[in-house]
């Protein structure tokens, strides 16, 4: 696979990554009593660390950068699952490479790098909620494998 070809695909699976994963923070942020565009407001915590956290109303300001770098960040993921998926994978390659993919990502964005810059969904939804926005992230990976078939 060339590396423009690379980053298309990643472009794809990552976007449709970040898609199903914030719609599913969104749900999950409802169900505990916030608004569905408080986890994507919260993301922005990186930029405006005083503010971002408080904001419940969507907004350019947090709603849209939040979505922007939550898109960069399903993008980044992206990279990593067609890396390991490689050109033609199997649909248990697929499954193996998103669920693989969904598993580094959670452990990198919530035990490795610095809270700074961590996504921040933890200001809006109870712990047990990751599972089902890391699964999703991991199923709209898996989902771009299956279309591209």
């Amino acid at each position: 696979m060339t590396l423009t070809r690379w980053f298309q695909r990643a472009a794809v699976s990552g976007g449709l990554a970040a898609v199903s994963s914030a719609a599913t923070a969104a749900q999950c942020a409802r169900v505990a009593g916030a608004t569905g565009c408080a986890p994507l407001n919260a993301v922005t915590h990186c930029l405006w660390p005083d503010t971002a956290f408080a904001q419940f109303r969507p907004s350019l300001r947090y709603t849209a950068t939040g979505a922007a770098i939550h898109a960069g960040s399903g993008v980044f993921w992206g990279l990593l699952f067609e890396a390991l998926c490689g050109d033609a994978p199997s649909v248990s390659q697929a499954a193996g490479a998103a669920a693989a993919t969904a598993a580094v990502a959670y452990v990198v964005d919530y035990h490795v790098v610095p809270e700074r810059v961590t996504p921040g969904f933890e200001a809006h939804l109870p712990r047990r909620s990751f599972a089902w926005v890391y699964g999703a992230l991991g199923l709209g990976l898996f989902g771009a494998a299956c279309l591209r078939r």
